[in-house]
């Protein structure tokens, strides 16, 4: 049975890219994730187990990654300065970015499907891909302004 880091590592084969033990180990450190990462988060968890790879590797490698399409990549600040990656193989996900902890919370997607069927409805477009930015407080962070009278 062919596993997704199997059919990863093949389309770097068919794009004439090798299969380094760094390429292999991040492909290995967001198969086993089932939400989005961002740079810094798949470093640590890729470090953790080689201590000789670099963030500035990963960088690179998730660059190159998403170019084949092998990970779906999705900022998650307005700005576009957070970027979260993962295999390219799961259902959609969004969040929303807390502005105070920096915590992200799941967006349920079905709103968001909803959205692109009323888009699609109204306009007679074809939807392909969508950002979508939400940024504001987790639930920790809003019952605490809340109780410091800030919201």
């Amino acid at each position: 049975m062919t596993t997704i880091i199997d059919e990863a590592e093949a389309t770097l084969h068919r794009h004439g890219f090798k299969v380094t033990p760094q390429r292999s180990l991040l492909l290995q450190v967001l198969a086993a994730q089932a939400n989005y990462l961002d740079a810094e988060e798949i470093y640590q968890l890729a470090h953790a187990q080689d201590r000789s790879i670099s963030l500035a590797t990963v960088y690179r490698t998730l660059n190159l990654f998403a170019e084949l399409g092998l990970v779906d990549q999705r900022y998650v600040e307005p700005e576009h300065r957070r970027e979260v990656f993962r295999l390219a193989d799961g259902p959609e996900q969004h969040y929303l970015t807390c502005l105070r902890c920096g915590t992200r919370v799941p967006i349920a997607t079905d709103l968001l499907d909803n959205m692109a069927r009323e888009l699609v409805r109204r306009k007679g477009v074809t939807v392909t891909s969508a950002c979508a930015c939400f940024t504001g407080y987790c639930p920790a962070c809003t019952a605490e302004l809340r109780r410091e009278g800030k919201l």
